[in-house]
């Protein structure tokens, strides 16, 4: 066993420096931009839904991007779950609604006058946070698997620098 893994020791790192050699493309480098956006779009969503919400709340409704992940990976990304994983996504669903039902029936039960719907506009809003969020997972998933993958770790560098970037010059001057 020592010699055979002796003689493809040699190749093996062959390998992987002709991997690692392996230029990526410029437009790449931009193009890892977008899960930045997706993330700046579903945190936004998010903290604006907090205000209307419950921490335990919104907490708990932020777990219901599993069910979307779960119906982009089906539909968008052509992966196919096992039934064990829609029965986690079901369990998951009906958490979801029962919180989120919860949050607006504790509203109105609270509020004389019931009209504000300040609640349901939360719930909507987290949920749509968490859309984006799982848009987020499935687009950098799929950049993962193109013709020319991104290595995960360039991947989450660059939505850091990205995010960076769009903090500081768009977020920032617009929150000032």
């Amino acid at each position: 066993y020592g010699a055979v893994e002796k003689e493809l020791d040699p190749l093996l790192q062959r390998e992987q420096d002709n991997k690692a050699s392996e230029k990526l493309p410029t437009w790449m480098y931009f193009f890892l931009a977008i899960p930045s956006i997706f993330d700046l779009a579903a945190t936004a969503l998010c903290m604006m839904g907090l205000q209307y919400i419950d921490v335990s709340i919104y907490q708990l409704l932020r777990g219901s991007g599993m069910i979307f992940v779960a119906l982009m990976q089906q539909h968008v990304l052509g992966d196919h779950l096992f039934m064990f994983q829609w029965i986690g996504v079901f369990f998951n669903v009906t958490a979801v609604i029962i919180v989120g039902g919860t949050a607006i029936l504790n509203e109105s039960e609270n509020d004389e006058s019931a009209s504000s719907g300040g609640a349901l506009l939360g719930v909507s809003l987290v949920m749509a946070g968490a859309v984006v969020q799982a848009m987020q997972f499935v687009f950098e998933e799929k950049v993962m698997t193109m013709d020319i993958p991104s290595p995960p770790l360039l991947l989450i560098g660059m939505e850091g620098l990205w995010g960076t970037i769009f903090c500081v010059l768009v977020v920032y001057p617009l929150a000032y």
